[in-house]
């Protein structure tokens, strides 16, 4: 009963008597008639207090279910620095902080009125990117754009969508390849089978072969450079890890 007393108190509301632990409230109402209102009042105040309650308990939050789409569409990573859950744990944050919400837990997003809870305000992140993220930072880090393989836009299309595609070129398309081979190796680390190791080093090396080409070199240059380096210097199938000289 500690902060109740003390903030009704404060407030001029209550008065409270030590001996026996008794609560008066004070400008008790003068008839019958007003007692009835103000209790009336009060009640509606606390039902309404309870389903405000009630409702924020049984968010979208609170459900097991969001929290797997909103991993599951990060792909189990960290949706800032990339790193997945199997290397770091990963939190689901809120891009509104909670504490911009209003009275009914709603809060401004992209201008729209929204849960503070709702899967569009909601992103993964690792623990350290999370905490390093402060309260006023509203940055959506979801990344929704990326490279993606040839036809791919086709693909969206065929299901009834329409992608929004632009053509990355010199620069620019050199360093979008350079996150792409980041998200496919996180996305190689994260992979939890055969068949999903081998599909996401397809993917890596699908990803360095385009690189290379960027850079003036033929699939056949780097594989021809891949076989001189292995005859000077082997490959790495015995597993030998140096640590220091004796």
């Amino acid at each position: 009963m500690r902060w109740p007393k003390m903030t009704l108190t404060k407030h001029g509301i209550i008065s409270y008597e030590r001996r026996g632990a008794v609560f008066r409230l004070l400008n008790m109402p003068e008839t019958h008639s007003e007692l009835h209102e103000a209790i009336s009042f009060y009640d509606a105040k606390i039902e309404e207090w309870i389903a405000r309650k009630q409702s924020t308990e049984h968010s979208s939050l609170g459900q097991a279910s969001v929290r797997y789409q909103v991993l599951k569409q990060a792909h189990g990573k960290c949706q800032l620095c990339g790193i997945p859950a199997a290397l770091r744990p990963i939190d689901i944050d809120h891009i509104v902080p909670r504490s911009k919400a209003d009275k009914h837990g709603r809060v401004i997003k992209d201008g729209k009125l929204i849960d503070v809870n709702a899967p569009d305000n909601l992103q993964a992140l690792c623990f350290v990117c999370n905490r390093s993220k402060r309260n006023a930072d509203q940055t959506d880090f979801r990344r929704k754009r990326k490279l993606v393989r040839d036809l791919v836009p086709e693909m969206i299309e065929k299901e009834g969508r329409r992608p929004r595609i632009r053509n990355l070129m010199g620069q620019h398309l050199k360093q979008a390849l350079a996150e792409k081979l980041i998200e496919e190796h996180s996305e190689f680390i994260a992979a939890s089978t055969k068949h999903e190791r081998a599909s996401e080093l397809a993917d890596l090396i699908e990803v360095a072969l385009a690189i290379a080409k960027e850079y003036g070199y033929s699939k056949g240059q780097i594989l021809a450079l891949m076989e001189k380096k292995r005859a000077t210097h082997g490959a790495f199938e015995r597993g030998y890890f140096y640590e220091d000289d004796q």
